[in-house]
């Protein structure tokens, strides 16, 4: 009479939702559910458990089945799986396909920048590291502008009468060789760290104070009739690089002078220039008119790393023009500019 009731295959299919469900419903269920259906129904071939071996209550319930994240913790990851950007927190290549479209946004505000704004850029860049010298020097002539205040606030009449000149002269001259200190150590170069930039900043400020020592040598060595001491120059490679290590700023920029075989002489600047460096010497003596040139050259190579960014720069506008005269967008800027000779 088993043909009255169904066969046991046939009451097992009735009985079972699963199969009563949509094929594509299955068919998605077994592509998402991480246990599979089949996997958890009893088969003959299937290897079950010997009736004495206790089951633990997990295995029971089939939670000690890995889960997905177990899955991918234990899977080893593919290449492909890797290739994700810095910014997302998942570095093991979890939703690499969400970051396959991504751009960062400073290449995205790059790539919509003309070339007079990356020149711009380069000439902003200066600007803010000469205001960062400034701001340095300042730190460094703190007792000088105190020393000034407190003449403007607790001076005698006569020093306020005179506008406190004393205190205003040593402090400006504090806050001009300070300035010039820093940029001849390298201040302008922008990439530095901040210890760097500390280290720079303590070195000029022991530049400085030897220097008033110096002068300080010689007009009592005068009083006494007395010839000045000879001593070393102020600011030498070996002393510079000692204090600020061989990595620095200031022996990047050494080592970038000796390539385009820069001298310290007055032969390597243009007419104009020795005119206006022989200009500033006149009226110094030897002590003084070594530092000068020291000074001048020191801060001639800071500057090299400027002028290499702005021919860096004029030589991507140049390339741009080229392009768009080749593929017949030449613009109006872009003719005058031909015209000119710029793109030579």
């Amino acid at each position: 009479m088993g043909w009255l009731w169904g066969s046991s295959e046939a009451k097992a299919t009735s009985s079972d939702p699963y199969s009563k469900l949509d094929p594509a419903l299955r068919e998605f269920l077994d592509k998402e559910s991480p246990l599979k259906y089949n996997e958890t129904q009893p088969t003959a071939t299937k290897t079950q458990p010997a009736a004495d071996e206790p089951q633990s209550y997990r295995a029971k319930l089939g939670w000690d089945q890995p889960s997905l994240d177990q899955e991918s913790q234990t899977s080893k990851p593919q290449p492909e799986q890797l290739a994700v950007p810095q910014e997302s927190l998942y570095q093991d290549g979890r939703y690499a396909h969400l970051w396959k479209n991504y751009r960062p946004q400073s290449e995205i505000e790059s790539s919509g920048r003309s070339d007079q704004d990356r020149l711009a850029d380069v000439v902003a860049a200066y600007n803010d590291r000469k205001a960062a010298i400034g701001r340095a020097a300042v730190e460094n002539c703190a007792l000088e502008q105190m020393a000034e205040r407190d003449c403007w606030e607790n001076g005698s009449l006569a020093e306020k009468f005179n506008m406190c000149r004393g205190p205003n002269r040593e402090f400006l001259r504090c806050y001009t060789m300070q300035s010039r200190f820093l940029k001849a150590l390298g201040y302008l170069n922008t990439m530095r760290s901040p210890e760097e930039e500390e280290k720079i900043q303590m070195h000029a400020d022991k530049l400085y104070h030897q220097m008033l020592d110096r002068e300080r040598e010689a007009e009592e060595a005068k009083k006494e009739g007395k010839e000045a001491p000879s001593l070393t120059p102020l600011i030498t490679a070996e002393s510079t690089e000692k204090a600020l290590g061989s990595d620095s700023a200031f022996s990047t920029a050494r080592a970038r002078a000796r390539e385009l075989g820069m001298t310290n002489t007055l032969s390597q600047y243009a007419p104009e220039k020795q005119e206006q460096i022989k200009e500033s010497l006149k009226g110094m003596n030897e002590r003084e008119r070594e530092l000068e040139l020291q000074l001048i050259a020191a801060e001639t190579r800071a500057e090299l790393e400027y002028a290499d960014k702005i021919k860096a720069e004029l030589a991507v506008e140049r390339q741009a023009r080229a392009e768009r005269r080749d593929r017949g967008k030449e613009t109006i800027g872009d003719t005058i500019k031909r015209l000119w000779g710029w793109d030579k």
